[in-house]
């Protein structure tokens, strides 16, 4: 294409990945008339009629699991599957194992709906000095919980039987003595009804909303985002397309992109080579950064920072389940789950902690819930470059036996437990269950963030260091963390704020 035909066509970009913020960068581009192509590697999961699109708790089948040989969201009983495009991509690291989505809608498709806003204090533990809070609650917080249609339980179902555990829930606070914090979901409540009342197929009132909700309740960026990105016509998602390459255009500024369309073999097709004047990454922290990491020891971008890489962390998560319980939560446990806690007098700083529904078989419903602890930590791994494999290692050496999330997560548990349970002439009532090797604990995250650090690898605009016209929307943009919530709501108000500002300038 010629200089003066590309001016007449105007300017082009390439987003990869299709999350919170590969979402949010389409709509913005697409709204300012900018040619976007959206790279996606996995499939599209359309609501089907049948009300089988994703696999669910009792049947995680081969959808489960992208390109895996099981399927499960533990590391115990997992089921044997034959590899496919699936939801959900567990990156074994070495201290860590990092669980990310797949498909059209990105991490939105399995996160937990949870749309919490961070607290100012626990935000700035992470962004010191940084990243202007006051402006995002004023501003982009807003126009994310907007476009995604958060909002809190309702009042007649917290009511319905399914959600006897909410309401439990309220009461094994009330005994610990801290009044809960009531927080909004990306949930779709009329869906919810349409369940409850046997129109639609069961998945968020049953708690089972890892693998999606087949229902349509889940508010994913693909029923709101996307869609919207699609209808300005100026943005063309390509799902199946694995992104191996980026590199600088050699005629004008701008970026290559290589990927390969796959099948659902994850055989390739052929290879796509796209370019664009523009370029954002949005592929999830774990290969956001591993493109960047690749593309810097590989050459094809080799002013990129040093620091690329550093400062990955699992967001402060530590996943409890509380069994033998003294109320009764019910057989069956209605998501996403309800109220959280903030508890200021834990030694080394704040703890939160939150209920999640969890589709337990009946009789233990009624039996254990499942909770996500998170406290301040300044444990980090990084993303290293492995040139036996051409790949990246995920590298987190922070044992349990030496971890200060481990050793103030599980002060902060085994105290919730004894004000709760155990001092209520039954000791021996249960205790909170943990252990790494079944998947609990700080063994394993949802939440990984950071490799692209905001101040280090990147401006606090977005801007990846080192060359013109390239940024990160996604997760990698946080330093590990985000301050004791779930990252969602914040890497779509920060991806807003990174579009509002490139759009400025421009």
């Amino acid at each position: 294409m010629s200089g003066a035909a590309h001016a007449a066509e105007g300017p082009t970009a390439i987003v990869i990945g299709s999350g919170f913020g590969g979402a949010v960068a389409a709509l913005r581009l697409g709204e300012a008339g900018i040619r976007t192509t959206v790279f996606e590697r996995g499939r599209r999961w359309p609501i089907r009629p049948d009300g089988n699109t994703f696999a669910t708790f009792t049947n995680p089948d081969r959808r489960a699991a992208w390109f895996d040989t099981s399927a499960g969201i533990s590391s115990v009983g997992r089921t044997p599957v034959q590899p496919y495009p699936g939801v959900l991509e567990t990156i074994r690291g070495n201290g860590l194992e990092s669980v990310h989505g797949a498909g059209v809608g990105g991490g939105s498709l399995v996160f937990g709906a949870f749309t919490l806003q961070p607290d100012k204090d626990d935000f700035t533990e992470v962004f010191p000095g940084g990243s202007d809070y006051d402006e995002l609650a004023r501003t982009y917080y807003p126009r994310a919980r907007g476009v995604l249609g958060t909002s809190g339980v309702p009042d007649d179902i917290l009511a319905h039987p399914n959600y006897v555990g909410a309401r439990s829930w309220l009461k094994v606070v009330s005994r610990y003595g801290i009044r809960p914090e009531f927080v909004e979901y990306a949930v779709d409540w009329d869906r919810v009804r349409a369940e409850l009342a046997g129109r639609a197929p069961a998945g968020m009132s049953t708690g089972d909303i890892s693998y999606g909700v087949n229902s349509g309740a889940k508010n994913s960026v693909d029923r709101n985002y996307l869609p919207a990105a699609e209808r300005t016509g100026f943005v063309t998602i390509k799902p199946m397309h694995e992104v191996f390459e980026i590199r600088e255009r050699s005629r004008r500024p701008g970026y290559v992109v290589k990927a390969r369309l796959i099948d659902d073999a994850r055989r390739t097709v052929r290879i796509v080579t796209a370019e664009a004047d523009h370029l954002f990454l949005a592929a999830g922290s774990f290969h956001t950064t591993s493109l960047l990491v690749r593309a810097r020891a590989q050459g094809t971008l080799p002013r990129l920072s040093p620091k690329i890489g550093n400062g990955f962390g699992g967001n402060g998560d530590f996943l409890i389940v509380r069994t033998a319980l003294r109320d009764q939560h019910g057989p069956i446990q209605g998501g996403p789950g309800y109220a959280r806690i903030r508890e200021e007098r834990m030694p080394g700083g704040p703890a939160t902690m939150i209920y999640q529904a969890s589709p337990f078989p009946a009789p233990a419903g009624s039996l254990a819930t499942t909770h996500l602890i998170q406290v301040h930590t300044d444990e980090r791994g990084t993303i290293d470059y492995d040139r036996s494999t051409g790949g990246t290692t995920l590298n987190y050496p922070h044992p349990a036996e030496t971890s200060v999330l481990d050793r103030r997560a599980i002060a902060f548990a085994k105290q919730f437990h004894e004000r709760t349970e155990s001092r209520f002439g039954r000791p021996h009532n249960g205790i909170p269950i943990y252990d790494r090797t079944s998947g609990f604990g700080s063994g394993a995250t949802f939440h990984g963030l950071g490799g692209v650090v905001a101040g280090q690898a990147a401006t606090l605009d977005g801007a990846v260091k080192g060359y013109d016209n390239l940024y990160v929307v996604d997760g990698s943009f946080a330093l590990g963390a985000v301050g004791l919530v779930n990252p969602s709501l914040t890497i779509t108000a920060l991806a807003e704020r990174t579009m509002d500002r490139f759009l400025g300038r421009r």
